[in-house]
C-alpha cells in the first residue's frame, strides 16, 4: 500500500505549499481553473440551493458554523488530496468488520462496503432507492475514512462536466500522485454483453463497449492496490460464485470512454438534470443521461453495477450524483426534500429469490440494508442537514 510513501509526500507538500514553484511531479497548488467553467443557468440553480440550505440549519446541531463542506477534487489543494489518499489506503489495510462467512473473499474494509453495494445491486439501482441509499452509503464512507482513518477533509466530488472534453486533464484522472489514477493500460478487447444475475428475467444483460484501456491502471497512488470481490457482471454468470463472492486477488483496472464523457457528461445534461420539473424526471434524467454514463466513462470495474466501489473514484462519482440530487432539491427543500419515485426493485423486475413478488412502489418508511445489521428508513437518507449529516456542496 506504500501507506508511509504517501505519508512523506504529504510532509512535503505542506512544508512547500506556500512556495512559488515545486520541483518535480508533486504539486501543491489549489487554484486550479483548467476545464469548461460552468454555465450561468447551472450555476443559478446552485447558488438558490446553497443559499436556502445555509438559510435552512439551525436544526439537530447543523449551523453555519460546523456545517461540512464538500468540493470538487480538483477545488481541493494537494495536502488535502494526499490525506484524502492516505486514508484510502488506510481503510484497505484495516481488517473487515463484515462476517466473512457471508463473503469469503472480503479481505479489508473497502471490502466491506463493496461487498453490502453487490448485495443491494438488484434493490438499489433503477429503482426509489438509489438516490438515499447511496447518499447514506457516501456518508458511511466519509465517516470511516474521517473517523477510522483521520482524514481531516470531507468527501469531494468528481467535477466531470467541467473535463467532459478530456477527463485526464482533471486532477482526478491526471495519473498524478494526487489524482486517483489514469486509464487502465492498453489490452485490445472488443463489445460485450454483460448478465446481472439475481432477477427474475433470465441472463438480463447490458452491452459494454470497448475503451482506450482495459488493463491494470499503471499511474498514481492506487497501482498496487489489490482488489478482492467481483466481477459480478459479465458474459456469463458462474453459478458457483453468482455475486463474486470468492476471492479474486487482482490489480485495479480500467478503460476509459473518451465518447461518452464527451457525448452524456455535459454541463447541458448536469442543467437538464438539475433543472428538472418532478422527482420522476429527476430520476429518469440521472438514470438516463448520467448514472450508467459516468460509470461507463470509467470503465471495467467502476462499470460493474454491482463491484463498481472497487474502484476508489466510486465514491466521487456518486458525490457528484448526490450534489444533483441536492441542488435539485435545495430549490424547494419544503416540497422536495422526502420526495421519491420508482420501483423497489430494478425496473420493478422481481427477484429470482422472490419471483412471484409483484413489482410495488418505494415509500419513504421503507427500510434499506446499509450492511453491518444497519437498517435506516428510507427518509433518514433524504435530508443534507439532519440525522446527523450536515454537509452542503460548493
Amino acid at each position: 500500500m506504500q501507506i508511509l510513501g504517501y505519508s512523506a509526500i504529504l510532509g512535503a507538500c505542506a512544508a512547500l505549499l506556500c512556495q512559488p514553484a515545486l520541483a518535480g511531479p508533486v504539486r501543491c497548488k489549489s487554484n486550479h481553473t483548467a476545464g469548461i467553467p460552468m454555465p450561468s443557468e447551472f450555476k443559478r440553480y446552485q447558488d438558490t440551493y446553497q443559499k436556502n440550505i445555509r438559510a435552512s440549519v439551525g436544526i439537530q446541531g447543523c449551523t453555519n458554523e460546523n456545517i461540512m463542506v464538500r468540493k470538487s477534487w480538483d477545488d481541493l489543494d494537494d495536502v488535502t488530496r494526499l490525506d484524502y489518499i492516505r486514508a484510502v489506503h488506510c481503510l484497505a489495510a484495516k481488517p473487515p468488520k463484515t462476517d466473512r462467512g457471508l463473503a469469503p473473499g472480503i479481505v479489508n474494509r473497502l471490502d466491506d462496503f463493496t461487498y453490502i453495494h453487490i448485495n443491494q445491486t438488484n434493490i438499489i439501482h433503477q429503482s426509489g432507492y438509489l438516490l438515499p441509499w447511496h447518499r447514506l452509503f457516501l456518508w458511511q464512507m466519509e465517516t470511516a475514512l474521517r473517523e477510522e482513518c483521520g482524514y481531516k477533509g470531507y468527501l469531494p466530488y468528481w467535477d466531470n462536466p467541467r473535463f467532459s472534453a478530456n477527463q485526464t486533464e482533471s486532477r482526478l484522472l491526471d495519473g498524478s500522485p494526487t489524482s486517483f489514477g489514469g486509464d487502465g493500460a492498453f489490452v485490445a478487447h472488443g463489445a460485450q454483453q454483460i448478465v446481472l444475475p439475481g432477477l427474475v428475467v433470465a441472463n438480463f444483460s447490458l452491452p459494454r463497449g470497448p475503451g482506450t484501456g482495459g488493463g491494470c491502471v499503471t499511474s498514481g497512488p492506487f497501482t498496487n492496490l489489490t482488489i478482492s470481490l467481483g466481477p459480478v457482471a459479465k458474459p456469463a454468470i458462474d453459478p458457483d460464485n453468482k455475486y463474486g463472492y470468492a476471492a479474486n486477488p487482482r490489480c485495479l483496472g480500467r478503460d476509459l470512454h473518451p465518447d461518452v464523457s464527451r457525448e452524456a457528461l455535459t454541463w447541458a445534461n448536469a442543467t437538464t438534470i438539475v433543472a428538472s420539473d418532478s422527482i420522476a424526471d429527476l430520476r429518469g434524467n440521472i438514470e438516463g443521461l448520467w448514472h450508467l454514463n459516468a460509470h461507463t466513462a470509467v470503465g471495467l470495474e467502476a462499470a460493474d453495477p454491482f463491484s463498481t466501489p472497487n474502484d476508489p473514484i466510486f465514491y466521487l462519482l456518486h458525490a457528484q450524483i448526490d450534489r444533483f440530487w441536492a441542488i435539485w432539491q435545495g430549490q424547494d427543500l419544503a416540497g422536495r426534500t422526502y420526495a421519491i419515485d420508482g420501483n423497489r426493485t430494478f425496473l420493478g423486475i422481481p427477484l429470482d429469490y422472490a419471483p412471484d413478488v409483484p413489482p410495488s412502489l418505494a415509500t419513504i418508511d421503507d427500510p434499506l440494508d446499509m450492511g453491518l445489521g444497519w437498517r435506516p428508513k428510507t427518509k433518514e437518507g433524504m435530508p443534507m442537514t439532519e440525522g446527523g449529516r450536515c454537509y452542503v456542496y460548493e
